[in-house]
């Protein structure tokens, strides 16, 4: 399984596998892990390009939840393989709105639970700043 960017560098597909470790004692994912499976998604996404953790501190920034909606459509269980799938639905000035959901692996109409994750820039005071150019040349140009 391997992780990739689609369609233009807008689309993230991080594929995983849900261990006993990701479940509650009646072998379905705990609904927090669904969060969980999300962030490292985006994290992924963000690492592919090029732009993770170690650019974000040489360049003062960071990428911080704002705000986070989800629904659990059905339960993800013990080893099922799943894919989270990220796609950019807005992107401002200071921050991108995803929209990711969990589906079954190779199964694009099982959708298991859906999200929209704000994610904001910051300096490192904390205050908002604007996404670096480099963000904008890294996914097209495309500003919604």
């Amino acid at each position: 399984m391997a992780a990739g960017i689609s369609q233009e560098q807008l689309e993230f597909v991080y594929p995983l596998r849900v261990h006993i470790e990701d479940t509650d004692c009646t072998g379905l994912v705990f609904h927090a892990n669904y969060f969980n499976f999300m962030e490292r998604a985006r994290s992924e996404w963000i690492e592919n390009l090029g732009m993770g953790i170690a650019w974000q501190k040489e360049h003062e920034l960071l990428f911080v939840i704002h705000s986070a909606a989800i629904q659990f459509l059905k339960p993800a269980r013990v080893h099922e393989y799943v894919e989270v799938v990220s796609v950019i639905k807005t992107l401002k000035p200071a921050s991108i709105i995803f929209a990711q959901h969990l589906r079954l692996a190779g199964q694009p109409d099982k959708i298991l639970c859906k999200a929209e994750i704000k994610v904001v820039c910051v300096d490192k005071n904390i205050q908002p700043a604007a996404l670096p150019e480099t963000f904008y040349e890294k996914i097209g140009r495309i500003k919604t």
